[in-house]
């Protein structure tokens, strides 16, 4: 008989303790942010790291694209999208349709890099080249210097952010060449690029430097005759390399409470900036910071 009770008291503490944490991540503060693949990495270890210091949320992170991240969030599927090119015109005004007000916060600054296989012979590319290779002008890597060899040429999907930013200012919005390979992520066409003696394609900084061992990363100049640079953090931070951008949050208006906190940690030097440094990306000048703080509530 007191075997029983032992056992029934056992179950009623077992259930008390669920009921309680039930209740204890019930009331926590659920985040879902999305977007851009370039992104990803960067937002996983945001999150990692910011429930650290705050357990009073949840952080619900995953991919699908710069364009998928905005649509969700015009949808309201969504608290914070993740893009790595600004939002569009059409997107603000859809947005605007659906009474959904994007408010756009800078993050950090990345490069872009442009990899080959490692059986390409060359060390740099000029942009006049690059254009030519992604229109189609150029097919064959002799023609700027290479083996005789027709080139592959790999590039993301047409919702990805990187894809927009490429094509408007490395394309100079001309249309990519019909036979592009496009791939879902920065980890496809390093693979791909990897395994393909005739490849290129261009990735995340970050990304190519995890594989810089298998692969080649060009130097770029902007002319023909210019000076060509490296994707470095020195080079991307002085402006030298001519392919960078910002990456981007977006929130629909400006946000208070736990959105506002996690946002204000991931402009925090000590908190998010840190986490985008150690990741191989440029962290925000301190001016910029401020203009971005005071978008929140």
């Amino acid at each position: 008989m007191r075997g029983e009770i032992k056992f029934v008291i056992v179950i009623i503490v077992i259930l008390l303790f669920i009921a309680f944490f039930a209740s204890y991540a019930s009331e926590r503060t659920k985040i879902k942010q999305k977007g851009s693949d370039t992104m990803l990495e960067l937002a996983q270890l945001w999150a990692e790291e910011y429930v650290k210091v705050n357990n009073n949320v949840t952080l619900s992170i995953s991919g699908g694209g710069s364009g998928t991240g905005i649509a969700q969030l015009i949808n309201g599927q969504i608290d914070i999208a993740d893009a790595s090119r600004p939002i569009k015109e059409c997107e603000i005004a859809n947005a605007q349709s659906q009474g959904i007000t994007p408010v756009e916060f800078k993050t950090c600054i990345d490069g872009i890099a442009i990899i080959t296989n490692k059986n390409i012979d060359i060390a740099e590319i000029s942009f006049d080249q690059l254009h030519g290779i992604y229109n189609g002008t150029i097919s064959d890597w002799n023609e700027i210097g290479g083996p005789d060899r027709k080139i592959t040429v790999y590039g993301r999907q047409s919702n990805s952010g990187t894809y927009v930013y490429f094509q408007e200012y490395v394309m100079n919005k001309n249309d990519y060449r019909t036979d592009m390979q496009p791939l879902n992520g920065n980890a496809q066409i390093v693979d791909a690029v990897v395994g393909d003696d005739k490849g290129i394609g261009y990735v995340g900084v970050a990304y190519a430097e995890n594989r810089e061992s298998e692969l080649i990363i060009l130097k770029i100049k902007e002319k023909q005759n210019s000076s060509a640079f490296s994707p470095t953090i020195e080079n991307i931070a002085a402006g030298d390399y001519p392919i960078s951008r910002y990456l981007y949050i977006y929130t629909n208006g400006n946000p208070s409470g736990e959105i506002a906190n996690y946002i204000t940690w991931i402009l925090n030097e000590d908190g998010g900036q840190k986490v985008a440094e150690n990741l191989g990306l440029i962290p925000l000048p301190s001016y910029i910071i401020e203009e971005e703080l005071e978008k929140i509530t």
